[in-house]
């Protein structure tokens, strides 16, 4: 097997004593203290995060009518320092990838999953929309917390929630996939040391990819892989809200018919008031509806077991039978967000 790609933060990670893991062909760290350490770090003060592993693709702002075409949300009208959270849609309206693009008067900044960044490298590239791969020659840090914008103003000017900025040295946006506020930042491994030496002086420590995903889940976002897949449209996994190109789009005619008809598969939340907890492929029942848990874990903040469901179709009642390691445990569809 090749080796394993390496951040340009390793360094730091090894001399905060990361455990590594291999993700999508990438070493990253998992954790350092612990992962719920990490988790309860990021809930009430602030760390910061190494995703240099997901793609960056910096794209001409003349190819937007062309990406219009290949993703669920309406990017045409979005103002330029504006970020939106979209969808590249298959033939057949499932999830390509989702995706956040930073949008600037002159260019689009793209970032993907790194499990699909060749996927969509090869997919601009079949339409015909040319880019600039910037994910080798950058790094991507993401700053979360309550207290993660008070302690980076002093670096850069804070944008509007959803929003973006650049200057000579800093690309960011105030985007996060924790649920709290903060800042993802792209910038050239030149210039990283400086990025880096601020971190430490204001106190930020680094969280690992374990903590990034348990908080994901208390937020109630979705993993590309568990929630959103080539057979999960943005429909089926409660993402229509994203849904917003009113032209049409790769796939839209297979999305528009489960939206008017209504016959989809439904994901759904749903907790367990006890520490057992149901892993992605658990089988489920609600009613006589069958499911399969697509992520599960325990929520450190709420002390209960929580995670999402993909039912074969509506479920007709809340109570819910989970087949953990063959006993049977009683939990609920939760019909809010788990954090409020």
């Amino acid at each position: 097997m090749p080796d394993s790609i390496v951040s340009p933060l390793q360094k730091y990670h090894e001399k905060n004593g990361a455990k590594f893991i291999d993700f999508a062909g990438w070493s990253m760290p998992f954790s350092y203290e612990g992962t719920l350490k990490e988790h309860n770090l990021v809930r009430t003060d602030k760390g910061y995060f190494d995703v240099s592993h997901m793609g960056r693709l910096e794209i001409d702002i003349s190819y937007i009518e062309k990406l219009s075409n290949l993703i669920c949300s309406n990017i045409l009208d979005l103002p330029d320092g504006k970020a939106l959270y979209s969808i590249f849609t298959t033939t057949d309206g499932t999830a390509l990838d989702d995706v956040i693009f930073w949008k600037f008067k002159s260019h689009i900044i793209l970032i993907c999953n790194a499990a699909n960044h060749h996927k969509i490298n090869a997919h601009l590239e079949d339409q015909k929309i040319k880019y600039t791969d910037l994910t080798r020659d950058t790094a991507l840090i993401a700053v979360q917390g309550p207290n993660a914008i008070n302690a980076m103003s002093d670096l850069i000017e804070i944008p509007d929630a959803f929003s973006c900025l650049e200057n000579d040295t800093y690309t960011y946006a105030r985007t996060g996939y924790t649920g709290e506020d903060g800042l993802e930042i792209m910038v050239s491994i030149d210039k990283l040391t400086e990025l880096m030496e601020y971190l430490d002086v204001k106190d930020i420590n680094p969280c690992g990819l374990g903590s990034r995903d348990t908080l994901r889940l208390e937020a109630s976002l979705p993993l590309y892989g568990f929630e959103l897949t080539e057979e999960i449209t943005p429909v089926e996994a409660s993402l229509k809200w994203t849904i917003t190109n009113n032209n049409e789009y790769l796939g839209s005619g297979a999305i528009d018919e489960q939206i008017a008809t209504g016959n989809h598969k439904v994901l759904k939340k749903f907790v367990i008031d006890s520490r057992a907890i149901a892993r992605t492929g658990t089988y489920v029942k609600a009613g006589n509806v069958n499911g399969i848990v697509t992520s599960g874990n325990f929520s450190p903040i709420l002390q209960k077991s929580i995670g999402f469901i993909l039912f074969e179709s509506q479920p007709q009642t809340d109570l819910i039978v989970f087949d953990i390691r063959g006993k049977l445990i009683e939990g609920n569809i939760l019909k809010k967000r788990f954090l409020s």
